[in-house]
């Protein structure tokens, strides 16, 4: 079974661009490390040129902490395809770099363990959260010698026994199996302006990304206390469009049940910084949590 990249090409480059763009992203890299204390992280998934240098900052982090055997990739599903928790069961995922193997063996005892998710591609095949993840996650694998596998899981439900659903089933498997994990939580933050029908509140531009930036960090704050009630419950209060709650609500149960004890904000930004335009303002935070 092999998953082509759908959004390659567009989301970030289909050619040699891509290492160029990467290579820049971790011009800071350093060694990869030993410790193993990141237990999960957030990224975004935009477009590499709005978003790629945050995500970098997350996948920087894992690196220097030392890379795990299998990274548990999960992102809304925006296409609604497939099942509503799908989990991707076997096979290969091709890049432009290359491919990655998936963990079939983890993506079969997540699905058993938690109830709730399939084993599903169909889920999968047009959906970019999880896949502008990947060449990430392969280009460090390659710096450091070593065979990564991944587990894609598409949300297409996101609350509270989700999160804490899967993430207990991730937990469980990882020690079922023996598995060394590190959890990803893809995720854009607030969705603003009139292309997504949603101004919750009028600025001048120059003010709006330090408007966003306020909503933002008011869910941020939660995921830096590992508090999934109160994630879940600023989002509905504030109508927050953050895409992947489900995702992070995982990570954050996951983490705690695997001893995370601290939470860190990398990096924040916005795409206005890029785009200058108010019509579409998306957040983007990197995030890692640690034992």
């Amino acid at each position: 079974m092999i998953r082509y990249p759908a959004v390659a090409g567009s989301f970030y480059p289909a050619d040699d661009t891509l290492i160029e763009m990467l290579e820049e992203f971790f011009s800071d890299l350093g060694e990869e490390g030993r410790e193993r204390r990141i237990t999960a992280g957030v990224a975004p998934h935009a477009g590499y040129i709005f978003s790629g240098y945050t995500a970098s900052r997350t996948y920087k982090a894992i690196f220097e902490d030392g890379l795990p055997e299998t990274f548990v990739i999960l992102g809304p599903n925006h296409t609604g395809l497939g099942s509503p928790i799908a989990v991707y069961p076997k096979g290969e995922w091709l890049t432009p770099l290359g491919s990655i193997e998936v963990d079939a063996e983890m993506a079969k005892a997540i699905a058993k363990l938690s109830g709730i998710a399939d084993l599903d591609e169909l889920a999968h095949k047009y959906e970019h959260s999880i896949e502008v993840q990947v060449p990430f996650i392969q280009y460090l694998a390659e710096k450091a010698g070593k065979d990564v596998k991944i587990v894609p899981i598409t949300l297409g439900i996101q609350d509270e026994d989700v999160s804490r659903t899967l993430g207990k089933a991730i937990y469980e498997a990882s020690k079922e199996l023996e598995r060394d994990v590190v959890v990803i939580a893809s995720t854009d933050f607030m969705h603003y302006g009139i292309a997504y029908g949603y101004v919750p509140f009028r600025a001048r531009a120059e003010e709006l990304p330090h408007r966003i930036k306020e909503w933002d960090f008011r869910l941020i704050k939660h995921i830096l206390d590992f508090n999934v009630n109160g994630l879940f419950r600023e989002l509905r209060k504030l109508r927050h469009t953050m895409c992947g709650p489900g995702a992070v609500g995982t990570a954050i149960v996951y983490s705690s049940l695997a001893g995370a004890v601290e939470a860190e904000l990398l990096h924040y930004t916005t795409s206005y910084e890029v785009s200058r335009s108010t019509d579409a303002i998306v957040g983007y935070a990197s995030i890692v949590m640690r034992r």
